[in-house]
């Protein structure tokens, strides 16, 4: 196949170029769409007088803009009726009857439901990441020659993957406190993370162990003959081997961590599932499961491509 100096295939050149024209024009409707969109004070314009009226110092608004339309939804806190219009392509729209209006439910929970995805994601990664460096310690203390670092370790991947993870959290928030008040964690984000971080170290470092010891002994007894240590032979050659086969599990692993964040909406944490449930026993509807859901899968499609692509870029050196 024919090629570029510099190696790089002409399908590739004009892939890149065709998905950049696609950006580039979809950036340009956006604009257009987002010059025409109706004003906040324009959509206000529109709301039902005799509701406002009505609710008196019991009527609320919610607005939210999305760049390309927006949504305002007025309501009587007293009767529980809304007005709701959504702005679009320079025209406003009323969205009160039909299939429009839980169109319009969704759209306002939203802004609710990606913060609560925005802490269900940074509590998973620094949680993983955390695990992952005490899990190196907790592996290289399993098969270490030394017993009674041998032991420690062993109990501890034993205890953490052995008992429940709520309970684990149930302990670290609500049990440290009665023990004693110097090791209360009042912040819930804090003591949610020092729980996921301490069960995914122990997960963690069974991964590591394995790929590890599947490294061929020959290697160890190469690196003796050579001279180097046990720290460089770990750090220089069977490290770097094992972490190709380290990315498939770790990427389970971190899916697995994903899912289970919604356990810390046992102790009122404002992750997606917390927010979902507060946002569906409020309006009275289910519909609210719906993008929480896809809402999960996105970020979990996300990260399984994330980890694909590592896992193929690290096959490279195989």
């Amino acid at each position: 196949m024919e090629q570029r100096p510099d190696g790089e295939k002409p399908y590739q050149t004009k892939k890149f170029r065709a998905t950049l024209a696609i950006i580039l024009a979809a950036l340009a409707v956006a604009a257009v769409f987002a010059a025409v969109k109706p004003s906040r004070g324009e959509m206000s314009l529109s709301l039902s007088e005799d509701l406002i009226a009505d609710a008196g110092d019991r009527y609320s608004e919610t607005y939210s803009d999305y760049v390309v339309f927006n949504i305002i939804r007025g309501k009587n806190v007293k009767t529980a009726a809304t007005d709701t219009f959504m702005g679009f392509a320079g025209r406003i729209y009323n969205v009160n009857d039909g299939f429009m209006t839980s169109i319009a439910d969704v759209i306002l929970w939203l802004p609710a439901l990606m913060g609560g995805a925005r802490i269900t994601v940074l509590l998973t990664i620094a949680a993983t990441f955390a695990g992952i460096f005490l899990s190196v310690f907790l592996a290289l203390g399993k098969i270490s020659k030394n017993k009674a670092v041998n032991k420690f370790c062993g109990a501890y991947i034993f205890f953490f993957r052995g008992s429940p993870l709520l309970m684990q959290l149930f302990f670290i928030y609500y049990g440290l406190p009665q023990i004693s008040p110097v090791l209360a964690i009042n912040n819930k984000f804090l003591a949610a993370f020092i729980a996921f971080s301490l069960n995914s170290g122990a997960y963690c470092a069974e991964i590591i162990r394995a790929a590890i010891q599947s490294i061929e002994k020959g290697q160890f007894e190469a690196s003796s003959v050579l001279g180097l240590t046990y720290a460089q032979t770990m750090r220089l050659i069977i490290i770097p081997q094992s972490i190709r086969r380290l990315i498939p599990p770790v990427a389970n692993e971190f899916i697995m961590m994903l899912k289970d964040a919604s356990l810390v909406s046992m102790i009122a944490l404002s992750d997606l599932t917390h927010v979902t449930r507060s946002i569906s026993s409020s309006a009275s509807s289910v519909l609210v499961y719906i993008p929480a859901m896809i809402i999960y899968l996105v970020i979990t499609a996300l990260f399984t491509f994330i980890f694909t692509r590592l896992e193929k870029r690290f096959s490279l050196y195989q």
